[in-house]
């Protein structure tokens, strides 16, 4: 597997750390930390255009139809939080390969995407319905190739842009709960990137929660040799694990 992170990416991401974990020290003294893992598979389906140089294709596949292509994955999301102050993380890599039928003939084509994003939640609403403001950086690697009559055309992108966010989760009882989160970002390294999940989590044990729903992510990376414009959308579900 081959992790990719720009020494840029590496310097930001390390003061929004520093500035995180000074920030959750402002919570009451008598506090304890909590924390939460949360390993997940996400069925996601993949739609829209990957263009390197002069050679571009379209994708439109279902969940089943990345499974035959999906080379490696990995998906998991951490949450540290003491009082009204918390620390998420969320990281995505996935390679993907498949050959295309276009009008100049079958292309061969390979993606690869990162993406990491890191931020700080503050609780904004407090009480049976809770719901946090969320800000932080998110970095996305894509290195799409595609080969066309033994030649290959590739290039990379990476993109480190500052998002926003908003969460809120409502009980339905003392062990079911619904949950809604968006959050949106662009700079300089995107043209534009949000995401959205609404779902439901089932506590089963004080430290263990079955997790599940619907999340979609729309991401556009442009410049003069590459462009990718997709959009990845399904039901994820997955187990947390508090500590």
């Amino acid at each position: 597997m081959n992790i990719r992170f720009t020494s840029k990416a590496a310097a930001v991401l390390g003061a929004l750390s520093a500035w995180l974990v000074p920030a959750t020290a402002k919570a009451q003294a008598g506090e304890q930390w909590e924390y939460e893992a949360s390993p997940y598979l996400w069925t996601a389906g993949l739609d829209g255009t990957t263009r390197v140089g002069d050679l571009s294709v379209e994708s439109d596949h279902s969940f089943s139809d990345l499974v035959d292509q999906l080379d490696f994955g990995v998906t998991g999301a951490f949450e540290a939080r003491r009082g009204r102050w918390g620390i998420l993380f969320d990281g995505i890599y996935m390679k993907l390969s498949q050959d295309v039928a276009t009008a100049r003939g079958t292309v061969d084509a390979e993606v690869v995407q990162q993406m990491y994003a890191l931020g700080g939640a503050w609780r904004a609403l407090e009480g049976r319905a809770p719901v946090d403001l969320i800000a932080g950086l998110r970095f996305n690697y894509l290195k799409p190739t595609l080969g066309l009559d033994g030649v290959e055309r590739g290039e990379s992108k990476d993109a480190l842009d500052p998002y926003i966010g908003v969460r809120g989760r409502y009980p339905l009882d003392p062990r079911w709960s619904l949950v809604g989160y968006l959050d949106a970002g662009t700079f300089d390294g995107s043209d534009y990137a949000w995401q959205l999940l609404v779902g439901a989590s089932f506590a089963w044990r004080p430290d263990r929660s079955l997790k599940f729903g619907y999340r979609q992510l729309k991401t556009k990376y442009s410049s003069d040799r590459i462009e990718v414009d997709t959009t990845m959308q399904g039901l994820y579900i997955g187990v947390g694990f508090r500590f």
